[in-house]
């Protein structure tokens, strides 16, 4: 072997390896989040990974170091689908109930689709939010997602609201959609073994929407249309 072959090989070493054609980033990302179907964040391996997506872990170490930072982008990308998935509908003149069902439903779904989804984001962003990569990314999410929270209630809107903190309202939104999914035992043994799960999804979605937009008390029949008692009591 040449010398100039001998330098070429060595210098292929330290890039990107040779052998993968053209899976790249993206390819190892899905394969990723295929693989945390079938696996928990805690047995998840970089070898599962790589078979999966058809490559050797050399390359997955190439593009993302670790496992960790595997994890921590995956739950990047999903966060960011299902925030963009919604922003046409949080932006538009939509009626506030229809945002606010399709945005609670929108959060429901990412978690069916991927049951590890809380596990990851509990881990790899409020766990780790003190180190640099993690507060950047927390503080990427939180944005984002207050962003869409604000727009629901404010762009175009559709009818008068009273003032509320949207911040508040966001850590609501997100606590009363991440349970559901993980609760399926329980919502066989309050609606029984036969329930429909996709048929009770309906229905929490409409109840949550319509708990969020009118509350648990009965209406005052005393009180003019569009006053609360609170408001008649100068509250």
């Amino acid at each position: 072997m040449s010398a100039a072959t001998t330098r070429k090989t060595k210098a292929r070493t330290k890039g990107r390896p040779d052998a993968e054609g053209t899976v790249g980033r993206e390819a190892l990302l899905a394969a990723a989040v295929e693989e945390l179907r079938v696996s928990s964040p805690e047995t998840l391996t970089l070898a599962g990974v790589a078979a999966r997506a058809g490559v050797h872990p050399a390359l997955i170490r190439y593009y993302f170091g670790n496992k960790d930072k595997l994890l921590r982008e995956v739950v990047k990308q999903l966060v960011d689908r299902g925030q963009e998935s919604a922003r046409a509908t949080m932006e538009s003149s939509a009626p506030l109930e229809e945002k606010l069902a399709g945005r609670l439903q929108s959060m429901i779904g990412v978690i069916q689709s991927n049951p590890h989804f809380h596990r990851l984001v509990l881990d790899k962003i409020y766990g780790q939010g003190n180190d640099g990569d993690g507060e950047d990314l927390l503080g990427r999410i939180a944005t984002r997602g207050m962003r869409l929270t604000v727009s629901m209630l404010h762009d175009q809107p559709s009818q008068p609201i009273r003032p509320i903190d949207p911040r508040l309202l966001h850590v609501a939104m997100i606590g009363l959609t991440e349970f559901f999914v993980a609760a399926k035992p329980l919502l066989h043994e309050l609606f029984g073994e036969n329930a429909d799960i996709d048929e009770l999804k309906s229905r929490y979605v409409s109840f949550v929407t319509d708990l969020i937009l009118h509350g648990i008390s009965a209406p005052d029949p005393a009180a003019p249309a569009g006053i609360d008692k609170g408001r008649r009591k100068g509250q």
